[in-house]
């Protein structure tokens, strides 16, 4: 079973070294390789982010250059999800399940942004897990670790997606505050493709907290 949290509630850290920020980006198409992947052949793109030096990357598959509508999913770094197989959110199988859908199609991409946590970075969200197993749902922990519950921005996925010469996107999302957002940095949605995963009972309340609390659309 699960050990004993290292830090009693008093004791956490209300810290600051999340990942957000509000200085503009300055996207740079960095590298480029054919990727075969288990899920099929791809091209993988490297960019920076010559502002704060993130990297991120992009799965591309078919012509997009000059597409409209093209399939995209923009995900957002989990660490825990993607690389651990958390069960505390569904953002692996999120991922997955987008790659599964391009791999099926004649074109698409998934762009992957180092912005952990919603922004709040990898170590806050550790802390964060801790302050949810105290009782505390997902929004509630990242406001007591003086974060918003929702910090993310999308400017460097919109530098991305024009490097990349996508016009518009169908996207691959639940979040209405991710087509906002992408919306006004100037990507037009022409449409939203769910993003249909199985909840299980370690992240029950996380996705009730998204759907009741953030608007996610099930």
């Amino acid at each position: 079973m699960f050990g004993e949290p290292r830090f009693p509630l008093h004791e956490l850290p209300v810290g600051s070294d999340g990942d957000y920020a509000d200085a503009p980006c300055d996207v740079e198409l960095a590298a480029e390789a054919a990727f075969p992947t288990r899920f099929g052949s791809f091209v993988l793109y490297g960019f920076v982010d010559k502002t704060t030096g993130k990297e991120h990357t992009a799965i591309v598959r078919g012509d997009v250059s000059g597409g409209q509508g093209v399939p995209v999913r923009v995900h957002s770094q989990c660490h825990t999800g993607d690389v651990w197989g958390s069960l505390r959110c569904d953002c692996r199988d999120q991922l997955e399940a987008a790659i599964e859908y391009i791999s099926e199609r004649d074109c698409g991409a998934v762009v992957y942004l180092k912005q952990e946590g919603r922004g709040i970075g990898l170590i806050n969200k550790i802390k964060a897990y801790q302050l949810q197993d105290l009782g505390l749902d997902t929004i509630e922990a990242n406001e007591y670790l003086g974060f918003p519950a929702e910090a993310r921005s999308y400017d460097v996925a919109a530098a991305i997606l024009r490097l990349l010469g996508i016009e518009s996107v169908a996207l691959m999302t639940n979040n209405p505050d991710k087509i906002d957002k992408l919306t006004a940095e100037g990507i037009p949605v022409t449409r939203r493709i769910p993003v249909v995963t199985a909840w299980n009972h370690h992240n029950r309340l996380y996705m009730e907290t998204k759907k009741d609390r953030m608007g996610h659309m099930y």
